[in-house]
């Protein structure tokens, strides 16, 4: 299962699942769908995955990269989080193409979540996007960017607001900003539902669900000071200006006016008064 995006220049793959209390990072009592999200960028034949998405979805996923590759074919893969919903498929995705590159962050090694030995050839491939450590000692670099193909760059930087060590995408090409497990406040009424919010859609998110499902995933975000968040948000999206706003899980936000309606949504939800 995959849609186009932004015609041949990015896809994303993978499935939906059910809400419910068994689903831990959405608010209790959730009812309705959503969607898993994995995202293909291309250029030529040069190509870069972010994230593999849920495992119960590989096999969509796989199916998917083998319709847009080619069996077998080439692909470079970024991880925006060392988590099982970002890092899953990577072992199954190995077994069928060609992983050229692998670009990872933080201390958690992906490679301990799986058994499989073939696996250990793709350590020399894999490259550290945070490798090198700022004159105040910090040790998330703070400008990193992934070639794709030459002429187009995945600008990569860490997000103030995370729990993990969580990368944030920038592809200028597409307008797209890949946001990792923030933004994931879309939920669809159905499995085969549309999973974009936008323009041609009756768009009815409130701040309050916004406030609820980002509170499920950081349980310390009520107890904090949480203007910072806030101005490095309204910075982060002053400057680039996207027309798509593409997270792990959830409702794809697709044109500018559904973007700056979801970012005031999610900046009142992070309002002290929130």
């Amino acid at each position: 299962m995959f849609t186009k995006v932004h015609e041949d220049e990015l896809t994303v793959l993978g499935g939906t699942y059910p809400l419910s209390d068994l689903v831990s990072w959405v608010p209790r009592g959730s009812t309705g769908y959503q969607s898993s999200n994995c995202y293909l960028l291309s250029e030529g034949d040069q190509h870069l995955l972010v994230d593999s998405g849920l495992a119960i979805h590989g096999q969509q996923v796989l199916d998917g990269l083998a319709e847009l590759l080619g069996e077998g074919g080439g692909v470079s893969v970024f991880f925006t989080r060392p988590e099982m919903d970002c890092v899953s498929n990577l072992e199954p995705i190995a077994r069928r193409f060609d992983i050229q590159r692998l670009f990872t962050g933080g201390v958690i090694n992906p490679f301990d979540a799986f058994d499989d030995v073939g696996l250990l050839a793709l350590r020399g491939r894999r490259e550290q996007i945070d490798g090198t450590r700022t004159t105040e000692g910090d040790a998330v670099e703070r400008a990193m960017s992934i070639e794709i193909a030459p002429g187009r760059v995945l600008a990569v930087q860490s997000p103030l607001l995370r729990l993990l060590p969580t990368f944030w995408g920038w592809d200028e090409k597409t307008g797209t900003i890949f946001t990792s497990d923030t933004f994931t406040h879309g939920v669809m009424d159905r499995p085969d539902g549309y999973r974009f919010i936008d323009d041609t859609v009756d768009d009815r998110t409130t701040v309050e669900q916004v406030a609820a499902h980002i509170s499920a995933k950081y349980e310390w975000l009520p107890r904090a000071t949480k203007h910072p968040l806030r101005d490095w948000l309204s910075a982060t999206f002053a400057e680039l200006e996207p027309e798509t706003i593409a997270p792990s899980r959830g409702s794809v936000i697709r044109g500018r006016s559904s973007v700056r309606r979801h970012l005031d949504l999610m900046l009142a939800a992070l309002a002290d008064a929130v």
